[in-house]
């Protein structure tokens, strides 16, 4: 009896050793697609004007975790897969998180993007947590860059014009603060668009590290 106490006892503790260890090992995993900034970064504030006409500023991200985004609807593939895996995965990555999870769309093309655009481009995704915004290019600009995204506009007169954009996802802390940014896989040959399933598996470790601190 005694000898099956003891091993007993040997099985629970190395049941806790891997438990601890596995514990450790996932607080000090890396985010494969994510980059996690030494320090939250601050942001100043901002006006914008979301898809309901309503006035969007820093007050806006305060007690919700934000995951961001620039873009335009006239986008011809890059945007509305991102805003299809975005929405997707919102559930999933609410989930882990004690506060709302908001989406945001970013729209850089305010000369197309109406309000009323955005209301129509958003809603077709059927996904209350995400909501369209723009502004004009002296709100717009300073917003997306001190997001650490980028978006350029071209010269030409066409109606039909492109717009360069980044494809990452930037993440936004209750306390609006920049404090993460996931990026697409870079494949050649293949559209630089987030991979929802990486996602998924990075966004734990991403707020483990927040954690540690």
């Amino acid at each position: 009896m005694f000898r099956n106490l003891g091993y007993l006892l040997l099985a629970i503790t190395a049941l806790a050793a891997g438990l601890v260890f596995y514990q450790v090992s996932q607080l000090n995993a890396e985010p494969k697609l994510a980059l996690v900034y030494p320090q939250p970064r601050a942001l100043a504030d901002f006006a914008l004007t979301d898809q309901h006409g309503q006035a969007v500023n820093r007050e806006r991200l305060y007690g919700n975790w934000t995951l961001a985004f620039v873009g335009y609807t006239s986008c011809p593939d890059i945007c509305p897969l991102t805003l299809a895996k975005l929405a997707g995965v919102q559930p999933d990555l609410a989930a882990l998180t004690e506060q709302p999870l908001k989406i945001w769309f970013i729209s850089v093309d305010p000369k197309r993007d109406s309000i009323e655009q955005l209301n129509n481009y958003v809603s077709y995704f059927e996904q209350a947590n995400v909501l369209g915004m723009t502004a004009g290019h002296d709100q717009l600009f300073p917003f997306v860059r001190q997001l650490g995204l980028m978006y350029s506009l071209s010269s030409t007169t066409a109606e039909d014009y492109l717009v360069d954009h980044s494809a990452s996802v930037a993440l936004i802390n209750p306390q609006g603060q920049l404090v993460a940014m996931f990026k697409p896989p870079m494949q050649q040959g293949e559209l630089p668009v987030i991979d929802a399933q990486q996602l998924l598996a990075d966004f734990p470790l991403v707020l483990n590290k927040l954690k540690a601190g």
